[in-house]
């Protein structure tokens, strides 16, 4: 399967069936890929610390800018949605809620708020301070 038939059949499926699971899976699927991305750049960047102390210190200069404490935002918001859309679906499978799936997962949009919220409360002023 190629990748436009794969992306053609992900949007046909999410406009066949719009509603809060469907947003949430899209949702999940966009972070996971957001996440494994960030991972392989996080790693291309500690392994430079492999070629020495000051090929290290330029790439870690390099990712400390206003600009990557704006992006860490949208990190820490992917992290945090997806460990608690992923804590939702374990407790909606294993439980055998599914029944409440709704209800969950507006109680995870509450939790992520707060959670966003108390890192707000750190990252603005770091961003704001350069």
């Amino acid at each position: 399967m190629s990748f436009n038939n794969f992306a053609g059949k992900f949007i046909d499926d999410t406009r066949l069936n719009p509603n809060i699971g469907t947003f949430s899976y899209v949702l999940h699927r966009i972070t996971g890929i957001g996440l494994a991305i960030y991972l392989i750049m996080h790693t291309w960047v500690l392994s430079s610390a492999r070629h020495g102390p000051e090929q290290f210190t330029k790439w870690l200069g390099a990712v400390q800018g206003p600009i990557f404490y704006f992006l860490e935002i949208f990190l820490i918001a992917g992290v945090f949605f997806h460990m608690l859309n992923g804590l939702r679906i374990i407790i909606a499978d294993f439980f055998s809620l599914t029944h409440s799936h709704k209800v969950i997962f507006w109680i995870v949009v509450v939790l992520f708020i707060a959670l966003m919220a108390w890192n707000l409360t750190s990252v603005l002023p770091r961003l704001f301070a350069h």
